[in-house]
């Protein structure tokens, strides 16, 4: 199966609600709510998130078909690990500066990483468990849930290791 974009109104509004919700946590955590982020953020979760991310679970699925049970298993926890990678981070850490119209650096990047390896215990074992245990029709809801804490962990990064 070649890699192919899916839109569901279903996945944008879990996406935006989702997305939106969990960074408003963190911005308020951070005092730095603002409804310009919280729209922002459940537009970006609407789409952006929401296309892309059950895409690239669907895509994983159907490559990890033909492998034995546990390489797809692992197959499809390490794929989605690389997938959420610093860089990725990075990209959801500009958006966040983008909305509280803040200066972007390059300090974003280190930011990234330092969430990246700091998360890596947790990412493994939850998306072990997301791409293995929860039904495909679910991943998106459950990851978002997961990344929406992570997303408060990457909003609080973003301060911590600026």
């Amino acid at each position: 199966m070649a890699f192919k974009f899916i839109m569901s109104k279903t996945e944008s509004i879990k996406g935006a609600l989702t997305f939106g919700v969990f960074d408003t946590i963190a911005a308020i955590i951070l005092g730095e709510f603002s409804w310009l982020r919280l729209v922002g953020m459940s537009l970006i979760g609407a789409t952006v998130y929401a296309i892309e991310i059950p895409s690239f679970f669907a895509w994983i699925q159907d490559k990890s078909g033909a492998m034995s049970p546990i390489k797809g298993n692992w197959y499809k926890t390490l794929m989605t690990v690389i997938y959420f990678n610093p860089l990725w981070i990075a990209r959801h850490m500009c958006f966040i500066y983008l909305l509280n119209q803040q200066a972007i650096t390059w300090g974003v990047l280190g930011a990234a990483w330092q969430s990246f390896i700091y998360g890596m215990p947790v990412s493994v074992v939850v998306n072990y468990l997301i791409q293995n245990k929860v039904p495909m029709n679910h991943r998106f809801l459950v990851s978002s849930l997961f990344s929406g804490c992570m997303a408060i962990f990457y909003a609080v990064s973003a301060v911590i290791f600026k």
